[in-house]
């Protein structure tokens, strides 16, 4: 895994690497207006890109996110989610017919899934729920006050969590998978204008469905969640963030580069530093995804490989990675100095930045560091 990020690419990889001229192209105008990036997602599209989970290795869905990373972080974000949520359907629809036949449209058509996981009044927990589902007859309806719905009003379908019935108890969750003309979507807080990740446009929907109830996935929402949701997405995040602070990296070699064409005794030290905090997240990324491989391969190994030794690993590849990657950035800053500290121009660092600090955010590094703190009363020394 560790080669992933520099060896001779995969197609996709390859394809991944050539896309990523056009979310650059966009992704100034992607931050400064908050903007969905749809000319880069129709871009991913046109290059095969948007449905890779189906059937590619974890390597190359790494890569894949890390080269987008290095572009535009709103976009390989809002790929990675995406990639998530085509996953949990496509590994835990259990052969429902409704199910595979909107799969496989929104394979064909190229849209989004959105994920509809957190709720108002939960505290954050994605293994809780308040919302509850009411079945009538064949058909199941849900209303649900979702704080953060990314690129909620763009999405052509939404993975939404809740408790399988209203006796149920907050942990006994299902998902659904609701077409958006099945949907409506009330806003619900303030607009959309964060500091970072712009173009993800995620605010807050009150969020209601009514759809037929082969559009439930089989297996409960505690397997889909510890066999597909929660690994892959601290691994595609992951992996995304380490692509963000790759290319603050290379505009800080950039800086050190110019100098040292004056005079070569101009070598910064600092940049050494962060050459092995990007070594150290990938290092991370590879070892996750080794971890995560044989469930990978068949859902049903979470029974045999899954459990607390595989949440603490990826709870830490969140943090390590959260954490270095915003370090890398800084570095990339001082090193650049006010080049570093614009908004635009060549060694600018400022949309990086403000992107990768979002990522201790994405479920909390703290509440991250509790759970494996109490997970580690039984870990093996």
């Amino acid at each position: 895994m560790t080669a992933t990020v520099t060896e001779t690419p995969s197609d996709v990889v390859a394809a991944a690497r050539h896309v990523a001229a056009t979310l650059a192209e966009h992704a100034d105008s992607v931050d400064s207006e908050a903007a969905f990036p749809a000319a880069s997602v129709a871009a991913l599209h046109r290059a095969g890109l948007l449905a890779p989970v189906l059937d590619r290795s974890l390597s190359d869905l790494v890569a894949i996110a890390a080269e987008l990373g290095k572009a535009c972080g709103s976009t390989s974000m809002i790929w990675a989610m995406h990639q998530v949520q085509l996953a949990c359907v496509a590994r835990h629809h259990g052969g429902s017919a409704p199910l595979r036949t909107a799969l496989k449209d929104i394979v064909v058509d190229g849209t989004l899934i959105a994920s509809v996981t957190s709720e108002a009044g939960i505290g954050g927990s994605l293994r809780a729920s308040g919302a509850a589902l009411e079945r009538h007859g064949d058909r199941v309806r849900l209303t649900k006050r979702a704080p953060t719905v990314s690129y909620g009003a763009y999405a052509c379908a939404y993975l939404v969590t809740a408790r399988r019935d209203a006796q149920a108890a907050a942990g006994d969750q299902i998902a659904v998978l609701a077409p958006a003309d099945a949907c409506a979507l009330t806003p619900a807080g303030p607009p959309w204008n964060p500091m970072g990740m712009r173009g993800t446009c995620s605010p807050g929907f009150e969020f209601h469905t009514e759809v037929p109830a082969g559009y439930v996935l089989t297996d409960p929402f505690e397997r889909i969640a510890s066999a597909t949701m929660v690994p892959l997405s601290h691994l595609l995040w992951a992996a995304c963030w380490f692509g963000i602070a790759a290319a603050a990296f290379r505009r800080a070699q950039q800086a050190v580069r110019g100098r040292m064409r004056g005079n070569p005794d101009l070598v910064d030290p600092r940049l050494a530093e962060a050459a092995g905090r990007m070594d150290q997240m990938e290092a991370a990324l590879a070892a996750t995804a080794r971890r995560f491989e044989p469930i990978w391969a068949d859902p049903g190994a979470v029974d045999e490989h899954g459990g607390p030794t595989l949440t603490l690993a990826v709870n830490n590849l969140k943090v390590t990675v959260s954490t270095l990657a915003v370090d890398v950035a800084v570095a990339a800053l001082e090193i650049c100095g006010m080049p570093g500290y614009a908004e635009a121009g060549p060694l600018s660092v400022a949309r990086p930045l403000r992107d990768l600090y979002s990522a201790r955010l994405m479920i909390g590094n703290e509440r991250l560091m509790n759970a494996n703190a109490r997970l580690s009363l039984w870990k093996r020394a």
